[in-house]
């Protein structure tokens, strides 16, 4: 099953240390939160550099619910 980064809100403090991290640029900080745009390869930088843990990965399915 592939994964994907999936943002929680209320921990992100849109610092955007994930930004430089992502290697296919599919991260961005809109209104002061990380948005995940489409193209995510799940590959966990952002979650590693994450120091609030507002980053996750998760099911690629269980996102698309959300």
């Amino acid at each position: 099953m592939d994964k994907i980064a999936r943002v929680d809100t209320l921990k992100c403090v849109g610092c955007g240390e994930c930004t430089y991290v992502c290697p296919v640029g599919v991260l961005e900080v809109v209104d002061t939160k990380c948005r995940v745009n489409e193209g995510c390869i799940g590959c966990g930088a952002c979650v590693d550099i994450c120091n609030w843990r507002a980053i996750t990965l998760v099911d690629e399915k269980d996102q698309k619910k959300d």
